[in-house]
């Protein structure tokens, strides 16, 4: 196939567990712009956790941010979508019973928590050895508990891209999935998971790939032509919709079990520069 657009993950993808990106990556991702290959960026980050973390020299033509909630080609955002409000205090005050953590992220600004919830929300992401978690999550939530979350006593006034939950406890996320599926019932809504330690919810429909279907109208390019590249279960409906695609080595099993392809190399052995280097002509 010939490859015009390239779809890239960012956690577990292009970043390495300390969300850095290699030297020799940055400049082959320049490489192929300079070629005409539009870059897309497709992640459950937000558009401000991908411009914090994004280096000034890795240059992108589109950014999927919030697994599909915006989309955002050469700086103009295409698209907004919200979670309702009374949806994101159901699901808030439901979690509650549950102890679980959680985040709520706007379209502007950091993400917050209410301040009666900070005891509960610490306790969640204290690491207790032997757990079966994720480490570089694991890290991540503790990370934000210490310095990257809002601590607010009142709502803000403020549009909800998503709302994000975490256990370290498998089965009591397991059972949390199953509520909020019960939930869709009464809500419209879609739930996103990019491991079995986490689950988004999101407005109804939306996922990675409705997001890059957005870019590739606005620049003109066939699904078909796509080059995808991810590594969780949130990436599978951008891998399936990919005219070709690949899994990280270091991806979710469930996500190897149906994309056929699998890198050489983990996010930490440069494998997106490895596989890129040699898929995409």
């Amino acid at each position: 196939m010939m490859v015009k657009a390239i779809a890239l993950d960012m956690d577990g993808t292009l970043l390495n567990d300390n969300h850095q990106i290699s030297h020799e990556l940055v400049d082959l991702l320049a490489g192929y712009r300079q070629q005409g290959i539009r870059l897309f960026l497709a992640t459950g980050r937000t558009l401000k956790e991908v411009k914090d973390v994004l280096p000034d020299e890795v240059k992108v033509d589109g950014i999927v941010g919030g697994n599909g909630m915006v989309v955002e080609a050469e700086g103009e955002i295409l698209v907004e979508n919200e979670v309702e409000r009374d949806l994101v205090d159901e699901v808030i005050k439901r979690s509650r019973s549950h102890g679980l953590y959680y985040e709520i992220h706007p379209f502007q600004g950091h993400r917050f928590v209410f301040e009666e919830d900070k005891a509960s929300l610490v306790n969640e992401v204290t690491y207790t050895e032997g757990l079966t978690v994720e480490e570089h999550e694991w890290k991540s939530r503790t990370a934000a508990v210490k310095s990257e979350i809002s601590w607010v006593e009142q709502y803000p006034e403020s549009k909800i891209i998503k709302v994000y939950f975490f256990s370290k406890d498998l089965e009591k996320m397991k059972k949390w999935i199953g509520e909020l599926y019960q939930l869709k019932d009464t809500y419209p809504f879609s739930t996103s998971s990019s491991s079995n330690n986490n689950v988004e919810v999101m407005a109804l429909g939306i996922n990675k790939a409705t997001g890059v279907k957005k870019l590739l109208n606005y620049f003109s390019v066939d699904h078909s032509q796509l080059l995808a590249v991810g590594d969780a279960n949130n990436d599978l409906p951008l891998l399936h919709f990919a005219g070709k695609s690949a899994v990280m080595k270091n991806g979710s099993e469930e996500v190897k079990q149906e994309i056929q392809e699998v890198t050489d190399n983990t996010n930490e052995e440069n494998g997106l520069y490895h596989y890129l280097k040699k898929s995409v002509w």
